[in-house]
């Protein structure tokens, strides 16, 4: 079906010396579902980009080399054609959406093939069916969650079942459910015959059904490995790969978190209405400083909504205390440091490390603390570098190192991992451990199971807008077991 013979690309006016891509070998079969591996920043979206016609159609650039799609040349066909066949789901859902409304996004590609409006019925039906996201028919995609988008561009590709299917880190957002059935239906798709390239970090979730692992390095293929030999690499050498385990991680929760009046966060009350909807109702809790509090619960359960209002975005019902003290808005958002999701839309220097001295005075001990978080979390290669010329994992780890040269004591991350890779997932979760350390107030949004079981001391789930529990994390069986 794929057929990629020497092929190089580089960025126009890239500075990379060697080049985005470099002498990539790859011939995938019909009905195979391949995992493109390695590092953020290998490659791996560039590939994508060239499978499914942006490089260098959209991305300008030097392509040399071959790529053959279906026994014909990709290079020469014509975009829409190439677009029919080639469905692509990005990291980012917002940078594939043209509709306001979710049903209309969904059949959108079918309508442009064009196909009967029965077949387009049947489909839309069908996959919003296999996918469980009924409620989310014929909604305003913006007031979605991250995930739901995320969910919504997933389906509006498999309606119009081309060929072949790239995703790029497809479960970034999702929650455990949703991820789950993302994986279900892969292997469906896969045994239906369509050919799928899978650009990811976690592979939990489609271990028991993808062919070959395709490990990158630098924008070249180090390695292929069979699903069996893939299987077999032990977590040492996963970890020296820089990749996550197969197996879903799995972690304890035990007694009820005690409340008390020297907690450094307070929330009281917080209820919150959005375009006629109730999304939270009567949400009360409280974060210690010097620990890391997760924030877990479906798609769509609130969790973004509600630390836009604690750091001060968003307007609510309902009271939020830093350090003993009643904060208006403006007060919340000057005493506390809230990461999106949306990285694009925090980063708006020109360099880098211009991005530290936004709104300051340039000093040489300004300077020093950004290149200090810059080194922490490997990005002291880029400091000249353009923001939006990093990868999507490079970003989130420059907003990290942004949130911690802040000295603000309310630090707020949402999917602080979405994108990235084993290691510098690591090196995040060492980062957060420094700043709790630090006597900074950390609260997690994340659907992560691996960030949550390694860097987590309690777990707030919500769940339709309300509080279902605030649990302590058991990292030992020997920890405390009271109410577990």
């Amino acid at each position: 079906m794929i057929e990629l013979k020497n092929l190089s690309f580089s960025y126009e006016n890239s500075s990379e010396a060697k080049g985005q891509l470099r002498g990539i070998d790859l011939h995938v079969k019909k009905g195979e579902l391949v995992i493109l591996s390695g590092r953020s920043g290998c490659g791996k979206t560039t590939l994508t980009r060239i499978l499914n016609g942006l490089c260098p159609g959209f991305y300008p650039g030097k392509l040399e080399g071959g790529y053959s799609l279906d026994g014909e040349d990709a290079l020469k066909m014509p975009i829409h054609r190439l677009g029919t066949m080639v469905g692509s789901v990005f990291q980012d859902p917002r940078s594939q959406f043209f509709a306001t409304n979710t049903t209309d996004e969904i059949v959108l590609g079918m309508e442009n093939i064009p196909l009967e409006r029965p077949v387009m019925q049947e489909r839309l039906n069908t996959v919003c069916k296999q996918m469980n996201i009924e409620r989310l028919i014929d909604r305003r995609i913006f007031l979605l969650s991250s995930g739901e988008k995320q969910l919504i561009a997933i389906a509006s590709v498999c309606a119009m079942e081309p060929k072949v299917i790239v995703l790029d880190e497809p479960s970034a957002n999702l929650d455990s459910e949703a991820m789950v059935r993302l994986g279900a239906l892969l292997y469906r798709l896969k045994m239906a015959g369509h050919t799928m390239i899978l650009s990811e970090h976690r592979f939990h979730y489609v271990r028991d059904s993808f062919d070959r692992l395709v490990f990158m390095e630098d924008g070249a293929i180090s390695a292929v490995y069979d699903r069996k030999d893939a299987l077999s690499l032990t977590a040492e050498q996963m970890t020296a790969m820089g990749l996550r385990p197969f197996d879903a991680p799995a972690f304890r929760v035990g007694g009820a978190y005690r409340q008390n009046q020297d907690d450094a966060l307070q929330v009281s009350a917080i209820s919150c209405m959005l375009d006629s909807q109730q999304i939270l109702e009567e949400v009360s809790f409280a974060a210690q400083s010097g620990k890391i509090l997760a924030i877990a619960g479906p798609n769509g359960a609130g969790k973004s909504t509600l630390c836009r209002i604690i750091t001060g975005l968003y307007r609510a019902m309902g009271s939020v205390s830093l350090d003993g003290e009643i904060l208006k808005r403006k007060r919340l958002t000057q005493k506390s440091f809230f990461v999106q999701q949306d990285s694009d839309y925090q980063l708006y220097a020109p360099t880098v490390l211009d991005e530290f001295s936004l709104g300051k005075k340039e000093t040489a001990e300004l300077k020093e603390t950004a290149l200090s978080r810059l080194r922490e979390m490997g990005l002291e290669a880029f400091t000249d570098r353009h923001p939006a010329s990093l990868s999507g994992g490079q970003k989130q780890r420059l907003l990290l190192a942004l949130a911690a040269a802040s000295g603000r004591s309310l630090l707020v991350f949402d999917e602080p991992t979405s994108g990235l890779d084993g290691f510098n997932m690591h090196l995040t979760v060492d980062l957060l451990k420094r700043l709790a350390g630090e006597g900074r107030c950390i609260l997690l949004i994340t659907h992560d199971m691996e960030l949550i079981a390694e860097a987590a001391d309690s777990v707030l789930y919500i769940e339709g807008g309300k509080l279902r529990y605030h649990r302590n994390v058991l990292r030992q069986m020997g920890d405390d077991d009271e109410n577990s």
